[in-house]
């Protein structure tokens, strides 16, 4: 067999980087690249990637090779078990749990790699910060807090955690799940600061949630006018398959719609196709924009600083019972939630 033209081993080189392969070096300096898929006396086959979609299979004299470079699979492993660190905010036992047996089964596979070392390196940050999780801390803002850490902050740092779920649902488009953790926001957290620093946040998305919906409710009757005129205009077969899975899937939301309003989710999954929960949001909106343009912060109890002012009287030391009383009767004047109350009124001494 003619042996192949270096110019046609660099145009299947070329290609090459669309799919992971053994290098071939060749005795003229050219380097194929491909997945060698057999072994004969005197020839190599590869499979070679000659576009997007199309694969060749080549028959290479071994006079003609000077080695071959297998695959990397241990740095094609590791360029995905790499993206495990760092880690986001408020990871749970059991992500950490299962990002840490990824790396472990890299570890396991490729245990000859020089990529040890760094596999070794992501363990070990998985594996303290895990630690803190699994004795009641949690990552927050890119740092790890620790369990003691967190149950002298609890108040405020629950409201911050609940606030940054507002923000982020919402900078990711998602502006009724964000209004669903507005509504956890306010209902627990309407002391703390957390909820003041959010609430201009909140009137921005309200404002411009209830311009779309008002949107979609100008156009509705046009839309399911336009919807009607294009199932007529195709074929019946065709139409009728249309109307079936627009019944299907109706019927679907109508199903989650049933869900959420037995759960008591105040904001419900919106569906351009359907009227109602749109009008029922928009009422909703329009009451809370109106609610939040007229309140007032200095009316509002500072949650924090009764939460900060009861837990240092009842950890710092000895404290009577009369003390300790008077503390959480401080802070039920706050509104702190009784969940938290709750933790204050475990540290008040039994006499």
């Amino acid at each position: 067999m003619p042996t192949m033209k270096p110019t046609t081993l660099l145009l299947f080189s070329a290609f090459a980087c669309l799919a992971p392969a053994d290098t071939i070096r060749m005795r003229d300096g050219s380097e194929l690249e491909g997945e060698v898929v057999s072994e004969k006396d005197d020839h190599y086959v590869v499979k070679v990637q000659v576009t997007k979609t199309i694969r060749d299979e080549r028959k290479i004299p071994k006079t003609d090779v000077l080695e071959i470079v297998a695959e990397k699979k241990d740095a094609l492993a590791f360029e995905e078990i790499k993206t495990l660190v760092p880690t986001p905010d408020l990871l749970t036992l059991q992500e950490y749990e299962r990002r840490t047996a990824k790396v472990e089964g890299f570890m396991k596979e490729f245990s000859e790699s020089r990529l040890l070392k760094s596999a070794n390196a992501l363990l070990k940050v998985l594996d303290d910060e895990r630690k803190v999780v699994a004795e009641g801390g949690l990552k927050f803002e890119g740092k790890m807090i620790q369990a003691s850490e967190r149950a002298a902050h609890a108040y405020p740092l629950d409201a911050q955690i609940a606030a940054s779920k507002v923000v982020a649902a919402g900078n990711a488009g998602d502006p009724t799940q964000a209004l669903r953790a507005w509504t956890a926001l306010e209902s627990k957290f309407v002391a703390s600061q957390a909820f003041l620093d959010t609430r201009s946040y909140a009137q921005k998305l309200m404002v411009a949630h209830l311009k779309s919906i008002d949107n979609s409710l100008a156009t509705f009757d046009a839309r399911m006018k336009e919807r009607e005129a294009g199932l007529a205009r195709i074929d019946e077969r065709d139409r009728d398959r249309t109307k079936r899975a627009i019944a299907e899937q109706s019927a679907a939301y109508e199903a989650k719609l049933a869900k959420e309003k037995e759960e008591n989710v105040k904001w419900p999954t919106l569906n351009p196709n359907h009227k109602e929960p749109m009008m029922v949001t928009k009422r909703l909106l329009e009451t809370e924009i109106a609610k939040l343009e007229k309140l007032d912060p200095s009316k509002i109890p500072d949650g924090d600083k009764a939460w900060n002012d009861a837990w240092s009287v009842l950890t710092g030391g000895e404290v009577d019972r009369q003390t300790g009383t008077a503390a959480i009767s401080a802070a039920r004047s706050a509104r702190l939630p009784s969940d938290y109350i709750a933790l204050l009124e475990a540290k008040v001494p039994a006499k």
